[in-house]
């Protein structure tokens, strides 16, 4: 787990501190509509509601301000994520168990779908997130001898995939996707990775605790 954040210590260290998360909140919203790559860097200060000066004092460019805004998202998704890998000895039930809860957390918030749907793959190769937690897991549960992968590489490129599919389905038509619908990717990427049939439905469908 990271380390908490230390809170600003005072008024002008709380009052930078809320100007710079308005502009990543504002980069957030500008991503999720599909006008990142376009909006200048008024757009990005008239979303947040802060004046134009203040930009540079917190980004050298929009595309520092946008990748702090994606790590801050992927971050999020992963500290809620390294909860699961404590509360059991079992990789392959630490990987479903982790694929189940980001697909929840996705098609439960409309921003954060909208961003990975714009994203894709570049953000199952980020440091952070799902991409590094399911390779950690799948290693671990083909060490275990719980999976059979000849290519964990690949193996997590197509969890990737799934996640993916799943999101862009839900953004075109919300009621098309539920949580069983989740729940049954999982269930055929565990068998797709050498899991028997009974195993990996017991996986994919025990009860859910909730994170944190």
């Amino acid at each position: 787990m990271r380390p908490p954040t230390r809170a600003p210590e005072n008024r002008t260290d709380r009052r930078r501190a809320k100007t710079r998360q308005a502009l990543i909140d504002a980069a957030r919203t500008l991503i999720a509509d599909g006008r990142a790559a376009t909006a200048s860097i008024a757009d990005i200060t008239a979303t947040a509601d802060v004046g134009f000066g203040t930009f540079y004092n917190h980004f050298d460019d929009k595309k520092s301000l946008f990748d702090a805004a994606i790590d801050q998202i992927l971050e999020a998704l992963g500290d809620h994520l390294d909860t699961v890998a404590d509360r059991t000895a079992d990789p392959a039930d630490a990987f479903a168990t982790s694929f189940r809860h980001a697909g929840r957390l996705a098609i439960a918030h409309r921003q954060t779908a909208e961003i990975i749907d714009s994203y894709g793959f570049v953000l199952m190769e980020s440091p952070t997130g799902l991409g590094p937690r399911a390779h950690r897991d799948l290693s671990a549960a083909v060490d275990a001898e719980r999976l059979q992968i000849d290519n964990v590489d690949l193996a997590t490129a197509i969890t990737g995939g799934h996640l993916l599919a799943l999101v862009h389905a839900w953004l075109a038509d919300p009621t098309s996707v539920t949580e069983a619908d989740v729940d049954a990717s999982v269930e055929t990427l565990l068998r797709s990775f050498g899991m028997s049939a009974a195993a990996a439905r017991r996986l994919a469908h025990r009860t859910l605790e909730p994170l944190g």
